[in-house]
């Protein structure tokens, strides 16, 4: 009798530790994942605002030189075929050929498929395509307009360009209609039903919350 309690309990303690491990394994790849986003957000911004040449030796016609790309990254919930909830794109946002006072439109515009960076006419803008892993999807795109929240979108663009600090931020590819965005926030859900919510603000400002983009904006 007594080495059947003491089999029973272990068995508890195995479950919930078994149990523990599981839901902390959980949460800490929706954690990375969410930190890898969010450093992909502040990558871009350096390179934007630091001035990184658009590809080694190139030149553009309307420049003295290429240091005149801005670099964002791209979300787009419904891409062609099927919508894309399982990746976003680093790209470099080339500025058009002209007119030459033209600045990027801050879109991403070479494909879900990610072709290789310069490649094509015009160039590729794509850097690189970031998938995410273990089950886990990009759940929303929510953005903020004068205190109201908006989490239908489809499509978000994040980029930004010198001379300007401020992040660039375009739902749905509506650049008139994203003039006036406070901020925007990434959900990224895990199998679990966890979620972690990665905010930029237009300040430039980039947080990382444990939480849905419904409570942390």
């Amino acid at each position: 009798m007594e080495l059947l309690v003491s089999i029973a309990i272990m068995a508890i303690i195995t479950a919930v530790v078994a149990s523990n491990e599981s839901q902390f394994g959980s949460g800490a790849t929706l954690k990375n994942i969410s930190n890898n986003l969010s450093l992909s957000l502040r990558q871009a911004q350096i390179y934007g605002i630091s001035v990184k040449e658009f590809s080694p030796g190139s030149y553009q016609a309307y420049s003295i030189n290429s240091f005149n790309a801005g670099y964002g990254v791209s979300f787009n919930l419904n891409a062609s075929p099927g919508g894309d909830n399982t990746a976003y794109i680093f790209f470099a946002d080339r500025k058009p050929a002209a007119p030459p006072t033209a600045n990027p439109d801050g879109l991403y515009g070479s494909g879900v498929s990610c072709p290789i960076f310069g490649s094509g006419n015009p160039p590729s803008e794509c850097i690189d395509k970031t998938a995410l892993t273990q089950g886990h999807t990009i759940s929303a795109l929510c953005t903020v307009r004068s205190g109201v929240e908006d989490c239908e979108n489809t499509r978000l663009d994040v980029s930004f360009i010198r001379p300007a600090v401020e992040a660039k931020i375009i739902f749905n590819a509506d650049i008139p209609g994203s003039a006036s965005l406070n901020l925007a926030c990434v959900e990224i859900s895990a199998p679990d039903g966890k979620r972690n919510a990665v905010v930029v603000y237009t300040t430039g400002q980039i947080s990382v919350r444990v939480m849905s983009c419904g409570d942390a904006i």
